[in-house]
């Protein structure tokens, strides 16, 4: 629910277009939104309810709220629209501190730092898509992951805007540019989320990877949900997924889809993942637009940890994130999807094919993956990742 909560509100407030938003920067200069605020005190409250023991990570804190009494009211009236009544300021305010380390309930003495329950939270996982808008095929997620003794236990990714399977907008250009149809059915249907697109994402150690339309979910809460078939409707609604076949017999590496960030700048500062790719696909791997950029042929960008989900359902088979130098990765941009992944049959790794280790997130409050990870390679997992591992080894060694 604490994610569904996310998802409605961040839909209620993303932009149609790239033009209708305004953000503040944060010290690193990445735009945070009234969306970013208003998800995050929603989930982690609601969270906090059910386990105010636990750890909370989160990416956001409450000082520009304290400072500007007129984003505070903004961010207020987007929680108040999916929750009347939940919060009062202070109390919006405190649930977002959560993620900072109030109230941590595990910060003791008694209880060993590896045993902590880390509830680790991107409020909105992709601002930049966020902000790009909803008719322009902005994509965002809100990347919610559990990790105990050390581990990914449970995660959530909430697409709001993301294409559902086998639906028009996954083979648009961008990715899922929304339809003149879709834009006056959302202008004569005031409904948070259409049949065609806005989905979870959950998988749970052991368990398997699942999606349910956002749809499904808020029918089924209405008790307007109908199966069309016998047995339980609730269990209807979910879709176990499977990555694509990795054993190479369906499509050989050389065919994989590469799913990848918009923000070249910042996942591909090199153009190394350009050069993997040629490796894998061959002297024909890329094309040029027409100012002369280059991309790689069989590729789909999107923002956000939405492209595990994307990779889970067997739509793509390799994502790339190649940092620059230096870089380290905060947790909730990585725990979240790496379990979803995982769940469906698929691997993460560093780009040397080593496993993540997630051992010391929460300890001291560690919020970054060991500084030894120096990028992240999530794929279909088999003949794809070692694809991947062997070409950047090339790459590197060139």
């Amino acid at each position: 629910m604490s994610v569904l909560a996310a998802c409605r509100v961040t839909r209620h407030v993303q932009p149609s277009s790239s033009n209708s938003i305004e953000t503040i920067s944060k010290q690193d200069a990445s735009p945070v939104t009234v969306g970013d605020f208003a998800s995050q005190a929603l989930a982690l409250q609601l969270i906090y309810n059910n386990f105010p023991s636990d750890m909370y990570i989160a990416e956001e804190g409450s000082e520009a709220l304290r400072n500007d009494e007129d984003l505070l009211d903004k961010v207020w009236g987007a929680v108040n629209h999916v929750h009347e009544g939940l919060l009062s300021k202070d109390q919006l305010m405190r649930a977002i501190d959560y993620g900072q380390g109030v109230d941590d309930g595990n910060n003791n003495d008694e209880q060993p730092t590896a045993k902590r329950k880390v509830w680790c939270l991107d409020p909105i996982d992709g601002t930049k898509g966020f902000l790009r808008g909803r008719v322009e095929g902005g994509q965002f997620c809100i990347a919610l992951a559990l990790i105990e003794d050390g581990e990914p236990v449970l995660s959530v990714l909430g697409c709001p805007n993301l294409p559902l399977a086998s639906t028009p907008a996954t083979k648009t250009v961008p990715y899922g540019l929304w339809s003149e149809k879709e834009v006056q059915d959302a202008e004569e249907h005031s409904v948070p989320f259409s049949k065609s697109r806005g989905c979870l994402f959950v998988a749970v150690r052991g368990c398997g990877c699942y999606e349910v339309p956002l749809h499904m979910i808020e029918n089924y809460l209405l008790g307007s949900y109908s199966s069309g078939a016998t047995g339980s409707p609730h269990a209807n609604m979910w879709t176990q997924l499977h990555v694509t076949p990795n054993d190479g017999t369906s499509k050989p590496p050389s065919q994989a889809t590469f799913c990848l960030g918009v923000e070249r700048g910042f996942s591909d500062p090199k153009g190394t993942v350009l050069k993997i790719a040629r490796t894998i696909h061959g002297p024909d791997a890329l094309t040029s637009d027409s100012d002369g950029v280059q991309d790689i042929k069989n590729s789909l960008r999107m923002d956000g940890q939405g492209k595990y989900g994307l990779l889970a359902r067997g739509d793509a088979e390799c994502f790339l994130r190649l940092p620059e130098e230096g870089y380290v990765d905060w947790v909730w941009d990585v725990a979240a999807g790496y379990l979803i992944l995982k769940e469906a049959g698929g691997t993460m790794t560093d780009v040397h094919g080593k496993p993540i280790d997630f051992s010391e997130i929460g300890v001291d409050r560690r919020a970054k993956l060991p500084d030894h990870v120096k990028g992240i390679f999530g794929s279909s997992g088999g003949v794809f990742h070692e694809a991947l591992v062997d070409a950047h080894a090339r790459v590197e060694q060139a």
